[in-house]
């Protein structure tokens, strides 16, 4: 992974915009590019009406991530990207010689990892848990894709924290393919219904380091939401910084 040069004597400053946020690992993700001159800032807001205006918080920040439950705030206020246009979600602020501008990284790295599934197994049958802004720009991917996938939320399915999932891929999918379920559900949800040990059970949340995994009794089958997170900061910071070559 190539860093910015130390010798460079600006100081970056990048922010997390969010609500609950203090355990986010994004600044130990962005520190791995700029080791010695970041100033990363987690702005956690437990409401939506103290957060301040796009150009107020780009004039203190070069980028600006944002997370749940604030990815359509600034949907009316700044240029979209064509993948902010389609996910109808803001991750990702800059503020260019045209204008502010809002992107959506969440799609391009849940792109990039099916894709890898897809290249690895040759036919992928999917479960999609939760029905929220990260359930809504995963569908739009599994489609683009063309993967079968099935979505279940708790408005539909009160025992969803229960569900057999090993009858509902034997009775709704075929019998050829891998079989993942992806978790797009908020980090309080913990799975216990039935799955085999053949099935990836993909969760979009990664818990700070030292936490207890909650799904850790899905052994070798699951994956954490780490490389959604890396991947995103990749793609951000390409987006934030275009001239500069980040590996």
């Amino acid at each position: 992974m190539s860093k910015v040069p130390e010798n460079i004597l600006q100081t970056y400053k990048l922010a997390l915009l969010g609500k609950n946020i203090q355990q986010s690992r994004s600044p130990e993700i962005y520190r791995k590019y700029f080791p010695t001159n970041l100033i990363y800032d987690l702005l956690d807001f437990e409401n939506e009406e103290f957060i301040d205006r796009p150009g107020a918080l780009l004039a203190k920040y070069q980028g600006l991530s944002i997370t749940s439950p604030y990815k359509k705030v600034f949907l009316n206020d700044v240029f979209l990207s064509e993948n902010a246009k389609k996910c109808q979600a803001i991750n990702c602020l800059v503020s260019k010689s045209d204008g502010i501008w809002g992107e959506n990284t969440d799609y391009l790295a849940i792109k990039d990892i099916l894709s890898k599934f897809l290249q690895k197994n040759g036919k992928l049958n999917v479960i999609v848990l939760g029905d929220g802004a990260m359930s809504f720009v995963t569908q739009i991917v599994l489609k683009e894709l063309q993967i079968h996938f099935r979505v279940f939320s708790r408005k539909e399915t009160p025992d969803l924290l229960k569900l057999d999932l090993q009858d509902i891929f034997k009775s709704q999918f075929s019998s050829l393919g891998q079989k993942l379920v992806i978790n797009t559900c908020a980090r309080e949800f913990i799975f216990n219904g039935k799955i085999d040990r053949l099935t990836i059970f993909w969760d979009y949340n990664y818990y700070p380091q030292g936490q207890h995994n909650p799904h850790q009794q899905l052994g070798q089958s699951y994956c954490d939401g780490m490389e959604m997170l890396e991947l995103q900061a990749r793609y951000a910071l390409a987006f934030w910084f275009p001239n500069k070559i980040f590996k």
